[in-house]
């Protein structure tokens, strides 16, 4: 009733809005998977949906990242799976969200310091 169509999150379902839910933003431009440049508060909002859905939601299947994949000389793109046969982790994560969050601390500081420095 919430995701389905005409809900008030239907916008959220069938795609990785992990940046939307990070910033608890209802904005198109934040329906995607790219959580570069969130902060750590945002990374730890993040981290709380997850566990949330996870206790309240059965998976039933894995959002995966459309990638362009060249076809001689026209251009496809690879289709969303969502069967139970998909990959266990998300193919939009590259590393495990605890290292992600991590290096976005990291680059942070370092912004910080060069900040000071300047």
């Amino acid at each position: 009733m919430f995701y389905g169509p005409g809900g008030p999150y239907a916008l959220f379902a069938g795609k990785d809005a992990s940046r939307a839910l990070a910033k608890m933003s209802f904005e198109p431009e934040d329906l995607t998977s790219d959580i570069s440049g969130l902060g750590p508060f945002e990374l730890d909002a993040l981290q709380d949906w997850e566990y949330k859905f996870m206790s309240k939601y059965v998976k039933v299947g894995t959002v995966k990242k459309t990638v362009p994949v060249e076809d001689g000389n026209t251009a496809s793109t690879a289709a969303a799976e969502t069967s139970e046969t998909a990959p266990k982790a998300p193919a939009t994560e590259e590393k495990p969200r605890e290292v992600a969050a991590e290096e976005v601390k990291e680059k942070e500081a370092a912004a910080d310091e060069g900040a000071k420095e300047s």
